[in-house]
């Protein structure tokens, strides 16, 4: 039993041996790739609504009508709100903009002067809430503008208030159309 246990330990003095005398080769194999900016938004999601209703399009957008528009007994214009919540992603710097096209809800089709004490654009207040800040004006006012120093990822909040009194409107249908996009600023 003792001759066995030598005759291993005389092999793995050997192969010890030998490992030390063998050449070896090294090589070595950097990786490298860079992750490009992406800002992705997706289909909105209504948080409250009041006096209007909405409606997911499927295609990532969503329209939102308003129940009364107006005071049928005096044509003044009837307060409405509604909060979307807006999941969003970007991975980089990057600015969230807002912005009317019409400045408010126009009157189709309006065209000329309005009758005198009657108005075809009613303008409302828009508010942005997104990776801790925070901005609001009124759709009349140009583009709403949130500069973000980071990439985040979360819900976007829309706010939208229509005012409530006011001039009375002109009979009529009334639309506007808001555009909120997300870019790298990098």
């Amino acid at each position: 039993m003792m001759r066995y246990m030598l005759t291993i330990a005389a092999l793995a003095f050997g192969a010890s041996a030998n490992a030390q005398e063998v050449d070896r080769a090294a090589q070595v194999l950097e990786l490298s790739a860079t992750a490009g900016s992406a800002c992705v938004i997706s289909t909105p999601r209504a948080r409250a609504v009041t006096n209007a209703n909405f409606q997911a399009t499927g295609d990532g957008n969503a329209t939102v009508g308003l129940t009364r528009l107006v005071d049928p007994n005096t044509a003044l214009p009837r307060g409405a709100s509604f909060e979307l919540e807006i999941p969003a992603t970007c991975n980089a710097s990057h600015r969230v903009t807002a912005a009317s096209g019409k400045g408010g809800l126009g009157r189709v089709g309006a065209a000329g002067p309005q009758a005198q004490g009657f108005a075809d654009l009613l303008p409302y207040t828009l508010r942005l809430d997104w990776a801790g800040a925070s901005q609001e004006r009124s759709s009349n006012a140009g583009m709403l503008v949130l500069a973000v120093a980071n990439g985040a990822t979360g819900n976007l909040a829309l706010l939208v208030n229509t005012p409530d009194g006011g001039t009375p409107l002109i009979a009529g249908d009334y639309d506007d159309t808001i555009v909120i996009q997300l870019q790298p600023t990098d």
